[in-house]
């Protein structure tokens, strides 16, 4: 059986070559668990609609576990062979599912709900824990409610790969400087290589030391303007300008952290700019 287990662990070591020749996070989706009275063709359907919105982002590289015959079935076995091959495991329990006709029998109705979880795949800790709800009202059809109901996950995506797969780097070479702004934009060291697309919002933290011991503290915010090279972006500096050169003149390291924008409509981002 050993031996067997290290046949299987070089077959994926080989195999996980193919998902590291850039910096991007590799996510490894397993299958669903679900309730028992939802419909196995709409738990896939499901699945699919995450695989599908995660991809979409160009920030992670999705491995369907489903196309990997050679995982071993043993739960703590098959987390080795993982951790071997990607950053971190994706499960999700698809939890209910209600169908049917509004009050005026008119239009098919659809309310779902499910939970995706996120694992470190070397450690085994979970990263993060996110529930939701949809619901869709104006289907002419049963399917076409729950498959406009399910399909609402696909968006949903893009803010959850912001809020809970984050992208580092590090401000290299200040450009346009104002001197009563400050910054107003810099390169950073994460471009295509690294999935970063022109409106990706950032967090600019700096490194400080307190009391002995380095923290960092947020001193701005940023947008991707121009997508320079696979690891080189410019970013316009929408807050805090001022703050980010006197950290950069000071020699202190500036990280910018990929996150989600502020609401649902960017409102407050867009006044930002």
């Amino acid at each position: 059986m050993k031996k067997l287990f290290s046949f299987v662990m070089t077959a994926l070591m080989a195999t996980s070559m193919s998902f590291a020749q850039d910096g991007k996070t590799s996510v490894a989706v397993e299958d669903f668990s679900y309730n028992s009275t939802i419909g196995t063709n709409w738990v896939e359907v499901l699945r699919g609609n995450i695989i599908s919105g995660i991809t979409k982002t160009g920030r992670v590289n999705v491995v369907d576990t489903k196309t990997l015959s050679s995982l071993p079935e043993d739960k703590e076995e098959r987390m080795v062979a993982l951790g071997e091959m990607v950053d971190i495991v994706l499960t999700c329990h698809f939890g209910s599912m209600e169908t049917g006709v509004d009050k005026n029998g008119k239009y098919y109705f659809c309310n779902s709900s499910y939970t995706i979880t996120l694992t470190d795949a070397k450690g085994g800790a979970v990263i993060s824990t996110t529930p939701y709800k949809h619901s869709w009202d104006m289907g002419d059809t049963q399917n076409d409610a729950i498959n406009s109901c399910l399909g609402m996950t696909t968006s949903d995506m893009k803010k959850f790969v912001d809020d809970n797969i984050k992208t580092e780097a590090v401000i290299k070479q200040l450009d346009q400087v104002d001197a009563k702004k400050g910054v107003k934009t810099a390169y950073i060291s994460a471009g295509s290589n690294d999935g970063i697309n022109v409106g990706q919002m950032f967090d600019i933290m700096e490194e400080v030391e307190i009391a002995g011991e380095k923290a960092t503290k947020k001193i701005g915010d940023a947008k991707a303007q121009e997508v320079a090279s696979g690891s080189l972006t410019l970013i316009k500096v929408n807050k805090g300008g001022l703050e980010i050169k006197k950290a950069f003149d000071a020699g202190h390291k500036l990280t910018v952290i990929t996150r989600a924008k502020k609401d649902v409509f960017g409102t407050i981002d867009k006044l930002l700019e």
